[in-house]
């Protein structure tokens, strides 16, 4: 029992560490001057990362079977170019 405790809680603790990440990644955001549209973008980029983050934990466990890490991986690196398209226009 102890060992699914244990389990339990470092789940729990990398969970809880993707979303101070996130929370991070997004008052870093709230320092930059950038126009609202681009502002929003990378927001939603951010909160993304973390739910992928979240999912790809939750797959380990058993707990959500729908993840697919190459896509996962394919999409970020779409939104990252978006992003950075953005960025060039400006």
């Amino acid at each position: 029992m102890a060992d699914y405790t244990e389990n339990q809680e470092k789940i729990i603790e990398n969970i809880a560490d993707t979303l101070k990440k996130l929370d991070d990644n997004v008052a870093d955001l709230g320092g930059l001057k950038m126009d609202p549209k681009s502002h929003s973008v990378k927001e939603w980029v951010e909160e993304h990362k973390a739910l992928h983050e979240i999912k790809h934990i939750m797959s380990e466990i058993g707990k959500y079977g729908k993840f697919d890490e190459k896509q996962a991986q394919e999409d970020e690196k779409k939104f990252e170019e978006y992003v950075e398209s953005l960025q060039d226009n400006h």
